[in-house]
């Protein structure tokens, strides 16, 4: 509410004064005037609400139009990669033209409502002054002469006139206020609900008992669940496990078999339909649920960080701990080295979400959260699963360290044999009950076990039982090199860069920082007017037809005090007859019958005019840059100031206020000089010695009105959206979107007390703007009273000596006035015109960027066939973003047609790169990429994309149904097509479960679907795409293992069907070992290349040497 509580009680307060006034002055005609103020309460309510409800829709339609630019470019590699720029500008285009017709309609709204709004009051004023008029003839013409307190003269019929218009206008300006307070009670009714609602299970309650020691057995008897957003589902049925103290168990079992469930009841995010979990020997729904959660420790498959440093992510895990105990639980955690690389150390923000990390640095970063926290339980679920094969072998030596010395119960929820095989105990897991538990040895006994039949599916596709392989080597973070897998390499499409987060909280200081300095804003070229201009020429007509309306509109105001003043005039000419007066009365009222329908015409006409031409400007200045952006090289993308946040802002704000330098600028223009002209002609005409004096306030009056005109629309106190607003939103959307690590970390008191100190910023801000805003209106509106005192004052001096008439002065002082409330109108939301220049500036340097590779040239050759040999030839190559750090140094590889080549070696090294290079995201700064002999950059990129298909560790899906994207492999396929690639990607059985089929919508970003139906939605996408060269960048690693095993048969057939060649970055020795060639990078370069065999006959060779080290892990 706000502002809105203050507005509310000072319009009401301002209607029931001047409606009392009005009364007792003259009841009869304050009676006759209120019978007009319902309807300037209801068009001035009308006139706000329309606006109000105009902005939202316009702001809701170009929201679909922002959520098209985020998503594109988000994921540009996706787009690029599949040749969907032309989709994404269609469908961005297609956006844009909901968001223009709701501009427009808005533009034809205010016009409208305003007109409306004031063509009534000038109907009001028709109608009081002629009933005035009537008054002062009856009681004082044609021999009349009233001499009682209620007589009516000039004086009392304007006083009453003027305290009822305006105490009308004020209760019509009071309703937004009353409406705004109806609105926000209704919002409240939930959130206090919210409040007000006792957790059932409350994390913040002293209740409960506390054991003195956990020694840490575990029992779940007779469990049954069932998730309460899905309550029909049955989880678990009668489940029963007991874990001794000390004791590592390790659930195994397809996915929704209940492993995870598990986990979740031990932490007490939920409690059992019927059953029992309890620790100890003491159930956990008796336990104070903060003590329960400060002794486990988890680490989910998906880590949360918040946007906070290092050294305090890891803190969460302990808030009491020191520094050096911080720094012992990162090296542990196998996170030390890739820390200590960062320029601010462990003081480096990680960014929204760690997404200033990789999936990897992520993962170590919970794990030294969960070691430091040094619980007597601990829960890994899939904690390495996003670690490289050395790194998680070091981690899980760490580990296994941590568990032996400490006596800690474990339960492990894992895919890699590396996490299961040294398990006390195996259990396995199949509709909801355990179906098997023993060691891994005891469970490979069993004859036809569940199990066994698991490990020997995986078997089958590697040799002498080891199931995986560390294709990754030593893996050395450094963040100046490029991680095969960045934060933002399913997301942004852009390799990770040194950026932080330039907004932080410092609760010592109690203020948000940030950077004030606008990106992008250096060496911007000039623009011309003449350019902009040219781009709205198509809608001239409409442009005429506002500038038209505008200076009618202008008019308007001037003739408005002419008319006025007559009126009040009028009231004292006493030496007229009645009939005389009131034929004058009628005619004056007639003028302002006029004057409101010439008004409400002309505004219209000038708001829908400028609408559609503004409007119109905004979606094709959008629409060019939108373009412009997507055809950018994905090296621009890389670049701290165009990263997709700052550019989907960039396509609403700076395109948005473009229109500051067109129509905005000739409207206020035309309003302004009109004005003047007529306004100064009829002062001059009518006394040039008031009109000079007046000129010389003129200033004063013209601020004071604009200020007026901006409190009236309800913008003026608007609190500006600051940084502590921001980060507090920030911090409540992670919050809640890591609600459980928030919970399994006792996090909520932490939380609350960072969101706090933001909300107390922002108060704090809004206190500031009130009285900045309060001192700025009252003192403009003190400054215009003490204008008016002294004009008045001069005025009378004036008239008793006879140098001005008293029509004369108020004829200049209502005319100049009213003029400039015209001007305060006109000026009311202006642009700042220095930004709107930088803002065009920014716009049309990205319009008019030439990009280095251009993914919709026309221009290179396409092949008739492709054999598929490719070379990697002496390559040379630096990230744009990093041009310091060289990945490449004279990097050389040849692929013949046909061949699987796996790419092995530290994060770093040039993996990813090389996949990067093949689908020319980049050119090499020296050396050549070849295809069949001829260089990627002679052949035209589009046919390239065609013919190579990427199915990366991240899989990315865009907003539509399942069918949408995987179509976008092959644009145009059948439904018979895509649902033959769905089979073939072991896609299409899941598919069919789902209500609506392959028309299912997947959500922002895939939300709809789980991380391992994303993957094979993806490589169906690739398969359809049927393409000659396949590039898998950890394409199976979201998928448990027979999953794996499936698609990787369909990956295997494929490549058999057709002669493909296929480049390979993974870490399971499933999808290497069986490679043609394995090629093993270092320092930039190719150090040892050949089959797996060949390599492991290398003495000191890199990979065996991995390849042994692993081995002696299990």
């Amino acid at each position: 509410m706000g502002r809105k509580i203050g507005d509310g009680l000072n319009f009401f307060s301002m209607a029931v004064s001047g409606i009392v006034i009005g009364l007792v002055k003259g009841w009869q005609l304050a009676l006759i005037l209120l019978a007009f103020t319902p309807f300037i309460a209801v068009t001035a309510f009308f006139s706000m609400k329309v606006l109000s409800t105009a902005t939202q829709a316009g702001l809701e339609s170009y929201g679909r139009a922002g959520a098209v630019a985020q998503e594109a470019l988000s994921n540009v590699r996706t787009v690029h990669m599949f040749n969907s720029i032309k989709h994404f500008i269609g469908k961005y285009e297609a956006a844009l033209g909901l968001s223009t017709k709701a501009g427009v309609k808005k533009g034809l709204a205010v016009g409208l409502g305003t007109g409306i709004m004031f063509g009534t009051v000038f109907f009001t004023y028709a109608g009081g002054m002629y009933f005035g008029a009537l008054m002062v003839a009856n009681d004082n013409l044609d021999g009349n002469t009233c001499t009682g307190s209620s007589c009516y003269n000039g004086g009392r019929v304007l006083t009453v006139f003027f305290s009822i218009i305006m105490g009308a206008m004020a209760l019509g300006q009071a309703a937004p206020s009353a409406e705004a307070i109806t609105a926000a009670r209704a919002a409240a009714y939930p959130v206090f609900q919210t409040i007000k609602r006792p957790s059932l299970i409350d994390p913040l309650s002293d209740e409960g008992k506390k054991l003195d020691k956990v020694l840490g057995r575990i029992q779940i008897e007779n469990v049954s669940f069932a998730y309460p957003s899905r309550p029909e589902i049955q989880v678990c049925s009668d489940y029963s496990l007991t874990i001794e103290p000390g004791e590592t168990v390790a659930l195994v079992g397809p996915s929704g078999s209940g492993k995870s469930t598990m986990v979740s009841l031990l932490e007490r995010f939920y409690d059992p339909l019927s059953g029992t979990v309890s620790i100890d020997g003491v159930d956990v729904r008796t336990l104070n649920v903060k003590w329960l959660r400060s002794q486990v420790g988890l680490v989910g498959q998906e880590p949360s960080l918040f946007a906070t440093s290092i050294m305090e992510n890891i803190r969460y895990g302990c808030p009491s701990a020191t520094d050096e105990q911080v720094i012992e639980a990162a090296k542990m955690a196998n996170a030390y080295n890739f820390i200590k690389e960062f320029p601010q150390v462990f003081n480096t923000e990680v960014g929204e979400r760690g997404a200033q990390l990789s999936g990897g640095q992520k993962q170590r970063i919970a794990i030294a959260r969960a070691i430091i926290k040094n619980p007597p339980i601990l829960l890994l679920d899939e904690a390495t699963s996003a670690l490289d094969s050395e790194s998680e072998r070091i981690v899980q030596a760490s580990l296994d360290q941590l568990l032996a010395s400490s006596h800690r119960t474990t339960i492990i929820v894992a895919h890699r044999l590396s996490t299961i095989r040294n398990a006390s105990r195996i259990a396995v897991h199949s509709g909801g009950k355990i179906v098997e538990i023993g060691s891994h040895d005891e469970l490979m006994k069993l004859d036809n076990g569940h199990y066994r039949l698991l490990v020997e599916a995986q078997s089958r596709t590697t040799s002498e039982g080891h199931e995986e392989d560390p294709s990754e080597g030593l893996q050395i973070e450094v963040f100046d090199a490029p991680s095969d897998h960045p934060a933002h390499s399913g997301h942004s499409g852009r390799s990770p860069r040194r950026s932080i987060s330039r907004h932080s909280f410092s609760e010592k200081e109690g203020a948000v920082t940030g950077g004030d300095n606008e990106l992008g804003d250096v060496d911007l070229p000039p623009v011309s007017m003449g350019r902009i201009w040219k781009m709205s020429l198509p809608e001239w007509k409409f442009l005429a037809a506002g500038s038209f309306g505008a200076v009618i509109n202008a008019a308007v105001f001037p003739v408005w005090g002419v008319l006025l003043v007559k009126v009040t005039v009028l009231f004292f000419r006493l030496d007229y007859t009645k009939s005389e007066m009131l034929d004058h009365a009628r005619w004056w009222a007639l003028g302002f019958v006029g004057l409101g329908i010439v008004f409400t015409l002309s505004i219209t006409l000038q708001h829908y005019g400028f609408a559609v031409v503004s409007q119109n400007l905004v979606t094709r200045v959008r629409a060019a840059t939108f373009s412009a952006m997507l055809h950018q090289e994905i090296g621009w993308f890389d670049l701290d100031e165009n990263s997709s946040g700052a550019l989907v802002s960039r396509l609403a704000t700076d395109s948005a206020v473009l229109q500051a330098m067109t129509s905005e600028t000739l409207n206020r223009g035309l309003v302004n000089i009109t004005t003047l002209t007529i306004a100064f002609a009829i002062a001059f005409y009518y006394s040039w010695q008031m009109t000079l004096i007046l000129l010389a306030a003129f200033p004063v009056l013209v601020l004071s009105s604009f200020i007026q005109a901006q409190q009236m629309a309800g913008t003026s106190g608007n609190k500006k959206n600051n940084d502590a607003d921001t980060a507090a939103g920030s911090l409540l959307s992670e919050a809640i979107g890591s609600i459980r690590t928030v919970a399994s970390f006792s996090m909520e008191v932490a939380m609350n007390s960072l969101y706090a100190g933001y909300i107390n910023i922002s108060k704090e801000a809004d206190v500031k703007i009130g009285i900045v805003g309060g001192m700025a209106f009252g003192v403009s509106q003190g400054a215009m009273f003490l204008v008016l005192a002294f004009l008045f004052y001069l005025s009378g001096r004036w008239i008793s000596r006879g140098i001005i008439t008293f029509e004369q002065m108020f004829m200049v002082l209502m005319v100049i006035m009213l003029s400039t409330f015209a001007m305060g109108m006109a000026a009311q939301g202006a642009t700042d015109g220095a930004k709107a220049k930088r803002s065009a500036q920014r716009v049309f340097k990205v319009i008019d960027r030439k990009s280095l590779i251009d993914a919709t040239s026309g221009t290179g050759r396409t092949l008739e066939h492709v054999e598929g040999d490719i070379e990697f030839r002496n390559l040379e190559f630096t990230y744009p973003a990093r041009p310091d750090a060289k990945i490449y140094k004279n990097y050389s590889l040849k692929i013949a047609r046909g061949q699987t080549v796996a790419l092995v070696g530290a994060s770093g090294s040039g993996k990813s790169t090389a996949i990067s290079l093949m689908e020319r995201f980049y050119d090499p700064a020296a050396g050549v990429v070849t295809l069949d002999g001829n260089n990627l950059k002679d052949l035209n990129l589009q046919w390239l994309r065609e013919h190579v298909s990427l199915v990366s560790q991240e899989p990315v899906l865009f907003a539509g149904t399942i069918a949408e994207n995987i179509e976008l492999g092959k644009p145009g396929s059948t439904r018979e097509e895509i649902v033959e690639a769905a089979k073939k990607a072991n896609a299409f059985e899941f598919i069919s479960n789902f209500p609506n089929g392959f028309d299912t919508d997947v959500g922002d970003r895939g939300a709809q679907v789980s991380g391992g139906q994303k993957q094979r939605i993806a490589i169906a996408r690739a398969i359809l795409r049927d393409p000659a060269v396949l590039l898998l960048d950890e394409a199976t690693s979201a998928l448990d293992n027979e999953s794996e095993r499936v698609v990787q048969a369909s990956l295997d057939r494929l490549l058999t069907l057709k002669q493909r060649t296929t480049i390979i970055v993974a870490h399971r020795l499933s999808t290497i070992r069986n490679a043609n060639l394995i090629a093993v990078t270092h320092d930039g370069a190719i150090v040892e290349q050949g089959t797996h065999d060949q390599l492991m006959q290398l003495p000191n060779g890199i990979y065996k040497s991995l390849v042994e080290r692993q081995m002696g892990s299990h």
